[in-house]
Formats: structure tokens, C-alpha cells, sequence
């Protein structure tokens, strides 16, 4: 253990302190992330319901604090209290690792989010599956949900079974239907957004090391987020331009009218009505309807809202164009802590990426591309089809340039910008369909 790791008591714990390890895996917590800051007594006393020990880093912790560790103050429990500790943890592992559908024996000591799964299919291949897997999905999609706005009850048994295609082509490539979503034509928006939020809910949970039950769980959440809107007024939905405080709190009430539609179907993980329950809930404690903050919010719900605002941002809606993904994770950054938690929406971009393939980006040169290909070690530097000049004309052929390359000690080339989807009348399908 170096000088600036001190292992402490968890009841010795303060706000400010930066946690970089637990006495036990960390996707046995709610917290899911290995290193975190602590900010809230609320963080604390969920750890004193799972932990006896922490690690503290003092060298990120609040500088305040770090005279107090480094002078030695602290301490542990004795021998006998901290074995009573770890018989009281016992009883809530079960329900944790149920809460996740992981079995005993099958976690990692110390889990790494993105490091649990690995591509079998190159994403070339993959893309003639996940072409089918995505147009079908889209297709029973719509036709539920057009039931359900016509009074009839969900059906469930269909929906799982598009959860069950979805979820093995992302566990063969986290790419593919990823890709797909960001190239897909410009759908009735609640069922093109609803996929979508599917989708990255699976990539995200993919990341973060789901099993393939949970992942099931956190795709047909995803799916249902919005489902509660086929109860309000197809033009209160469509409605451009800003809502009035009354046509507000009738959104509001989707979320409301999802958990009823939903409850009516027999067998339903609670995952899943936790996930409808809170994604509107925030971190900072400014969403609806209960507003609930930090861990108040279940795990699947904080994964909820992150997933249903990008897919949000990142699509065309009746009120707002559709942003890049570039300026969507900046907006994530600039919520972190306040309506996202800021570990999770790291965790986020790590598994969606900055310029994930299909985004158009602008680079030092003026010149305009599509990004074909991420490289996982080095995201920022992804191969790129290369357009447009720097006068914004078509090039007489493009251009294939891998960013990796020309990343030296110093660099000639390099993404300047992310590109909202549509500018320039480039569609970006041409370059991978």
C-alpha cells in the first residue's frame, strides 16, 4: 500500500474523501464504480450498509482532510467487530448480486467497467445481422406500441423476444445496432427514440459488466421508458416550441401511466419498473415525480435517465434538432453531479465514446469526414473517411485516414469538432450499408 492509500473504517469516513477501494467487489454496491469521490453524507451511510473497510486515496481527497490521514488519525474496527461486519453484509450480497444476475463465484475481485466482455464478431460482420435484428425490432416496436395507444394491453412476450435478438448481437459487437441507431432513417419519433434508449441502455450495461439477465432487464426498460406517452394526446407530443407549466405536468404523467401498463402484465423484473420509475428522477434531486436524489435513485433508474436524455439529444424531436454526440457528452460533463452522477456518466462516455462511428467530425485541417472505425485504447484518434476539403466541397475521392497514425509527439492531424447529424447533406449510411 503506498503512502498516499490509507485503509480506513467506513465509520471514520467524511465528505470529501476520494474512496479508491472496498473490502468487497464494487458491483456488489450500489456504487459500481472503482474510485469515487465522496460527496454526501448519503454516500457514506450507504457504504456502512455493505462495507467495513475502505481505502482512502488522500492524495485526491479534499485537501482539508488530508493532514488528518496522513497524521495517522483513523482507524479499525477489532478483529471480532469486523467479522461481525462482514456475517451482517452477508444477508444483502444475496439481493445485490440478484439485483444484478450475477451468481456467486462468477464476480471479479476487482471488476474494471468495459474489461467484462469482448467482441467475437468483427463489426463488418455483425452488421449484416444486426441490420435484420434492428429493422425487425423497430418494426414489432411500433406495432406494440400502436396497440397499446389503441386500448390494448402490452405484449410482453413480443417485446422480449426483440430484447433477446438485441441482446445477443450487442454481446457479439457493442458497435453494430449501436452504429445502426445513429444511421437509422428519421422514424415517428416515441418508437425511434424508445429503440434507441434500448440500445444504449444494453451497450452501457454491456460496459458495465451486466450479465445476460440484467442486460435483458435493462433492454425492455429501455424499450418501455416512454411507453406511458401512448396515454397522452398525439398532439400534446407533437407540439413545437416550448410547453406551457400545464402541458408539462401532463408529460409528466407518463411516467405514472407506464408503471400501470406495465403492472398489468404478469412477470415483469422489478428492475424494469424501477428503471420506468426513475428516470426522471435526478442526482442533484431536481427531476420528477418523487425527487429523489443520489442514491435514492435505484442503479437501473440513474442508467434510465442517462440513456433516454442522450438518445433524447441526439435525435431530431417536434421541438429541437439533433445534436452530436461530441456536444451531447459535453453536456453530460457539464450535468456531472448535478442531474447525472458523475461516475456513471464517465462510465457512459467510456462506452459510447466521444466520436463513436457514424458521427461526422470536422478536423484541424477545415476538412469533414465520417468516422468508420474506434480504436478502444486510443478514442479520441479514430479512422475517418476524409469527404469534404476545407472549402466544404465533395472530394473527387475520399479519403481513408487513421487518426492513430498521425498521433505522434506531434500530431499534423486531429478531430477539431464533433458535427451535428444531417449538415452538409452527408448521409453517413452510404459509407457502411
Amino acid at each position: 500500500m503506498t503512502n498516499s492509500i490509507r485503509k480506513l473504517d467506513v465509520d471514520l469516513l467524511r465528505v470529501g474523501m476520494y474512496v479508491s477501494k472496498l473490502d468487497r467487489p464494487w458491483l456488489e454496491t450500489p456504487f459500481l464504480f472503482q474510485g469515487f469521490f465522496v460527496r454526501t453524507q448519503s454516500d457514506i451511510d450507504e457504504l456502512n450498509r455493505y462495507c467495513d473497510f475502505v481505502e482512502i486515496d488522500v492524495d485526491q481527497s479534499d485537501a482539508t482532510l488530508r493532514s488528518m490521514l496522513q497524521g495517522g488519525s483513523g482507524g479499525s474496527r477489532s478483529d471480532k467487530s469486523a467479522t461481525e461486519g462482514t456475517h451482517k453484509h452477508n444477508s444483502i450480497w444475496a439481493r445485490i448480486r440478484a439485483f444484478f444476475g450475477r451468481k456467486v463465484g462468477t464476480l471479479p475481485s476487482s471488476p474494471t467497467p468495459g474489461d467484462f466482455y469482448r467482441d467475437t464478431e468483427r463489426l463488418p460482420d455483425e452488421l449484416v445481422v444486426a441490420r435484420t435484428v434492428h429493422s425487425g425490432s423497430l418494426g414489432q416496436l411500433m406495432n406494440v406500441l400502436a396497440e397499446i395507444r389503441s386500448g390494448k394491453l402490452i405484449a410482453m412476450p413480443n417485446l422480449e423476444v426483440v430484447i433477446g435478438g438485441m441482446v445477443d448481437s450487442v454481446l457479439r459487437n457493442s458497435s453494430a445496432l449501436a452504429l445502426l441507431t445513429r444511421l437509422q432513417e428519421k422514424d415517428e419519433y416515441t418508437s425511434s427514440h424508445s429503440l434507441a434508449s434500448s440500445i444504449w441502455a444494453l451497450v452501457f450495461g454491456r460496459h458495465l459488466g451486466l450479465d445476460r439477465e440484467a442486460l435483458s432487464a435493462v433492454g425492455l426498460g429501455g424499450l418501455l421508458l416512454d411507453v406511458g406517452k401512448m396515454k397522452l394526446p398525439e398532439e400534446l407530443l407533437k407540439k413545437k416550441g416550448e410547453l406551457t407549466e400545464i402541458e408539462r405536468s401532463h408529460i409528466h404523467n407518463h411516467v405514472g401511466f407506464g408503471l400501470e401498463l406495465i403492472r398489468q402484465a404478469e412477470g415483469v423484473d422489478n428492475r424494469v419498473l424501477d428503471m420506468v420509475a426513475t428516470h426522471h428522477e435526478r442526482y442533484d434531486g431536481s427531476g420528477y415525480p418523487r425527487g429523489w436524489k443520489g442514491n435514492q435513485i435505484p442503479v437501473f433508474g440513474r442508467i434510465g435517465g442517462i440513456v433516454d436524455s442522450y438518445s433524447a439529444m441526439t435525435s431530431d424531436r417536434p421541438y429541437a434538432q439533433a445534436v452530436s454526440s461530441y456536444d451531447a457528452m459535453r453536456e453530460f460533463k457539464s450535468l456531472a453531479d448535478k442531474h447525472y452522477q458523475a461516475e456513471m456518466v464517465e462510465q457512459f462516455i467510456q462506452a459510447i465514446g466521444i466520436f463513436p462511428a457514424g458521427t461526422l467530425v470536422e478536423l484541424n485541417t477545415g476538412e469533414i469526414g465520417v468516422v468508420l472505425e474506434e480504436h478502444q485504447s486510443t478514442r479520441l484518434q479514430p479512422k475517418v473517411a476524409v469527404i469534404l476539403g476545407p472549402e466544404k466541397k465533395p472530394l473527387l475521392e475520399l479519403r481513408i485516414v487513421d487518426l492513430r497514425n498521425s498521433a505522434g509527439t506531434r500530431p499534423t492531424l486531429w478531430i477539431e469538432r464533433g458535427i451535428e447529424p444531417g449538415v452538409y447533406d452527408i448521409d453517413p449510411a452510404k459509407y457502411f450499408l
